[in-house]
């Protein structure tokens, strides 16, 4: 191995241990060589998952990152080692888009990761789910799942798990899954009834703005007005403006 390389994953298992340190939504859960090649991150956050002809709410979800030989010129390999119903998120691969830069961190992937598992990013039209991409269409008025910050630039000093609730929100109490609805047809779930006992899925209305960078009209949910997102198309992070 390069005496390069070797310094990018040192410096990449530095930056993850910081991030899943301040994070209180993410743990580090084991790592695989030394500097590591190879992470598995649990996310703390509600995500969906889908379980014969119904959708559920669950709050614990594993990825795992692998990085290639000639990594960072291309993109690290991400997979769900935990079941999920994403439109760009399938068995074997977590679409992590094309705007991969040999000098982007891995933390600021896992943030990524993060925003889409709540559906805080998402593209319906080219996804590896098809089904997810028509839930998701159907359901804009529900997304995002829950309003969780993941970009952790604005927090004071080195950052405690205390702190970092500021931008992160409260972490919701361990839960069972919970279901989400139940589709007409197994190909295309429909959105939950009204009248379903099921905890609520983004019932404030959507807050939307556009981004300062490419002028595409984001749909956020009110909560994270003033607090910094990340634009799903171009991938500039800005503050959420006000609705206009």
């Amino acid at each position: 191995m390069s005496t390069v390389r070797i310094r990018r994953l040192q410096a990449d298992y530095e930056k993850v241990k910081e991030y899943a340190r301040r994070h209180p939504r993410l743990e580090l859960i084991q790592t695989e060589g030394s500097p590591p090649e190879r992470y598995q991150i649990r996310y703390q956050m509600l995500g969906l998952r889908q379980k014969d002809d119904e959708l559920v709410e669950v709050d614990s979800h594993l990825v795992e990152i692998s990085l290639p030989r000639d990594y960072p010129r291309t993109p690290p390999q991400c997979r769900m080692l935990t079941p999920i119903f994403h439109p760009n998120i399938a068995p074997h691969a977590i679409c992590i888009g094309d705007h991969w830069s040999a000098g982007e961190p891995l933390s600021s992937l896992l943030a990524r990761i993060g925003e889409m598992i709540t559906y805080q990013s998402y593209n319906t039209k080219s996804p590896l789910n098809g089904e997810a991409a028509k839930w998701t269409d159907k359901n804009l008025d529900q997304l995002p799942l829950e309003a969780i910050g993941m970009i952790l630039d604005d927090l004071g000093g080195r950052g405690t798990h205390g702190s970092a609730a500021a931008i992160a929100g409260p972490v919701r109490p361990a839960r069972s899954d919970a279901p989400v609805d139940r589709p007409a047809s197994p190909v295309a779930p429909s959105p939950r009834p009204a009248s379903s006992s099921a905890p609520s899925v983004g019932t404030s209305a959507p807050a939307t703005y556009p981004c300062p960078q490419c002028g595409a009209r984001l749909r956020t949910a009110p909560e994270l007005i003033g607090k910094k997102v990340r634009c799903p198309r171009c991938q500039t992070i800005s503050v959420v403006a006000p609705a206009s």
